[in-house]
């Protein structure tokens, strides 16, 4: 297939999926967007018709109020004045009122004055049981000035708008004198007004009535809480819901109303004609498209494939390929002639590198000898010539291992797997040793098809690595009999020390007696220079054990507040000595550590005891720690005399010490920071400090939360 019905195909087919892709992306988005709007629209509206019903509810009880806080209905049902009923309850009241119920309750509960109308046949008719029963629970009944009672009563001919108010002579006004009770049925003919006046259709169903299942699924989810309901009824009606709820706020009706799906439908006539638009412009762009590029491109591309047709028919490097224009294509014919060029050069040039090449490999003393599959010689510089005994076969045969006689190939040679690179070592028989380096080259289908061979003499070298290896391993040996003899001495030497100590603590206690000042002074003496000594060798003995591979962590979990507060217990009278503040400031919430808690205290303890002993008098030690991801990191800063950028080097290095005059005057071995680092590690983390002269260190270290 030629690439101008590639183009056809791989064209139509990007605008087709393209074309494909939009339709898909139109339906989802836009109809999604058209169903939001339309049940945007559906509550919207349902809310207004719930909002007339409110509406509805607060004029009754506007009417009720007028007629509760009346000073002649307040008399009215103390006295059952006659004139009141004259001048204000004849037979049009209701009718004018455009109410089905007017009933006056006294204080104590009873209904003195009733009036209940037909107002669709204009007949009086009894006041309903229902009503009665919620006068007798108390339930419509105003037990105090400021209750107000409201709701949907279900009576036997229908549901009933309820508005109850005290009998106050005037708001606010105490003590009441009874319930005045309005109400209006939600008959045929008020959902008909609401109908006419929303434009749209209304169906209200009751508790106490079988419910299609719309409304109870709608019902259900309003019991719950939920949000009113929104239910497709068909591809041409949508309707929305709400509740009417009784005087305790508990849903007792549900009322739907349905509307026609204009939005929906408007929504999918466009999306229809984006279908359209989207094809017809899909099969318009793909033909120019095509077109374009076959004028443009497929035409020019076939003239450059007939031309280096011809030239590597012709095998002639020196035709030109002209082409029109100054785009890409033009580039590209520039540079294929350029390319030709290049190749007539590059002939040239190869004959005379292959002489050159020849003359390199012949002046170097390494050898290079390249090999047939069989390990025959096929060329050989003249350093391998030299040395005919590196390239007799029998002689290869014991260096490799390839057996000659069948003419097999090394298996570690072969393997996919294998060294590009396969090194051996070969003994001539004049004593030298030789570095012999093979490689297989492999043709286009793995095959092996030849081997180049290198090879160097070594002979000097293997006697200079035979006796560095010797001085290491003696080296190794003296360092780990210095160890021993380390760990060994220090051992020794705290048995007595510990006797010393004790015995002149004792002394010093005056258990065998009194002393005198000076015998007391020198006893203290005797003691304090035991224990410098004894915490010497100890750090000696650490040392040693750390060199000698010997020292062990015992790991538990640990607070790291509680060192700091032992640490700091124990250097307080050193530092209040030079009137020293040290402050700790500690991450909230810092979780337990796991690790060697004698060690870490070890640790920190070294860091604070060099930091007030470098600090000046009444200055400050701040220890902060902190967590970072997994590791707990903890500084210790002082503002002591700091240290030169050319002593850095020997910080963390045993028994080594700062020479200098500023540090002369303090006491130290030089062990503290090399056993801090050593026991650091141990744990897995690192230290680091920061130090200017004259200005205080910082030294810090981190330890992972967990091993």
């Amino acid at each position: 297939m030629d690439i101008s019905k590639k183009l056809l195909i791989v064209t139509f087919s990007i605008f087709a999926l393209f074309t494909v892709l939009l339709i898909t992306a139109s339906h989802s988005i836009l109809l999604e967007s058209f169903s939001d709007l339309e049940e945007q629209d559906t509550e919207k509206n349902t809310g207004k018709i719930e909002q007339a019903i409110a509406w509805e509810i607060m004029s009754i009880d506007r009417t009720a109020r007028d007629w509760a806080f009346w000073d002649d209905t307040y008399d009215f049902v103390n006295t059952l004045n006659p004139q009141y009923i004259e001048s204000n309850l004849d037979g049009n009241t209701l009718y004018s009122l455009d109410l089905n119920l007017m009933l006056f309750v006294n204080k104590s509960g009873a209904l003195v004055y009733p009036m209940s109308v037909d107002l669709i046949n204009e007949t009086v008719v009894p006041v309903p049981a229902g009503i009665m029963e919620g006068i007798d629970s108390g339930v419509l009944i105003a037990h105090n000035d400021t209750d107000y009672i409201h709701g949907v009563v279900l009576l036997d001919n229908g549901p009933m708008l309820v508005v109850c108010r005290p009998i106050l002579t005037g708001p606010g006004e105490s003590p009441h004198a009874g319930t005045l009770i309005f109400g209006k049925y939600l008959d045929n003919s008020y959902r008909m007004f609401l109908e006419n006046r929303t434009k749209t259709s209304l169906e209200l169903y009751t508790l106490n009535q079988e419910m299609p299942p719309d409304f109870q699924e709608a019902f259900n989810k309003i019991a719950l809480g939920e949000k009113s309901p929104f239910i497709i009824l068909g591809n041409e009606r949508v309707a929305g819901y709400f509740a009417l709820r009784n005087t305790t706020g508990e849903p007792v009706a549900i009322v739907r109303a349905d509307y026609p799906r204009e939005l929906y439908e408007q929504g999918e006539k466009t999306l229809y004609y984006i279908y359209i638009f989207l094809l017809i412009s899909g099969i318009a762009t793909g033909a120019a498209t095509k077109f374009s590029i076959d004028r443009l491109l497929v035409s020019r591309l076939i003239t450059i494939d007939n031309f280096l047709k011809k030239v590597k028919r012709d095998k002639d490097t020196s035709k030109k390929l002209e082409m029109e224009g100054e785009d890409e294509i033009h580039r590209l014919s520039k540079g294929i002639n350029d390319m030709l060029f290049s190749i007539r050069l590059a002939e040239q040039e190869l004959r005379a590198s292959e002489y050159e090449k020849k003359f390199i490999l012949d002046s170097l003393e390494e050898i290079v000898v390249l090999r047939d599959p069989e390990f025959n010689v096929r060329w050989a510089n003249q350093a391998a010539l030299k040395n005919r005994d590196l390239l007799m076969i029998e002689n290869k045969e014991k260096a490799l291992n390839i057996p000659v006689n069948d003419r097999e190939i090394s298996p570690g040679l072969q393997l996919p797997g294998a060294p590009i690179w396969t090194d051996h070592e070969f003994t001539s028989p004049e004593g030298k040793t030789w570095l012999l380096r093979l490689k297989p080259i492999c043709g286009e289908t793995g095959n092996i098809i030849a081997y180049l061979e290198t090879g160097v003499e070594i002979t000097e070298r293997k006697k200079y690595e035979i006796e560095l290896f010797r001085a290491k391993q003696d080296a190794e040996v003296a360092n780990y009999a210095k160890s021993e003899f380390l760990a060994n001495m220090s051992h020794e030497l705290r048995t007595p020390l510990n006797s010393i100590i004790g015995f002149s603590d004792l002394l010093h206690d005056k258990v065998y007696g009194e002393l005198n000042a000076r015998q007391l002074k020198a006893v203290g003496n005797i003691s304090g220079s035991g224990k410098h000594l004894l915490n010497l060798i100890n750090e000696i003995l650490d040392l040693s054990k750390v060199e000698a591979g010997g020292f062990e962590l015992h790991y538990s979990t640990f607070w790291l507040a509680d060192v700091f507060a032992e640490v700091r217990d124990m250097l307080f009278p050193f530092a209040a000595s030079k009137g020293i503040k040290l402050e700790l400031e500690i991450e909230k919430d810092l979780p337990g550590i796991y690790g060697d808690r004698e060690r870490i205290t070890q640790v920190l303890s070294n860091l604070m005891t060099n930091a007030v002993k470098f600090s000046n008098e009444n200055s400050c030690v701040k220890v902060k720690a902190l967590q970072n991801n997994n590791f707990i990191e903890v500084s210790v800063s002082d503002e002591g005399i700091g240290i030169a950028a050319e002593d850095h080097d020997k910080l963390f290095k045993p028994f080594s010490q700062i020479d200098s005059s500023s540090s002369r005057k303090y006491q130290g071995t030089g062990l503290g920071l090399a056993l801090v680092k050593e026991i650091v590690q141990l744990h897995g983390g690192a230290v680091w400090f920061k130090s200017e002269v004259g200005k205080g260190s910082t030294f810090g270290f981190s330890i992972p939360l967990h091993v």
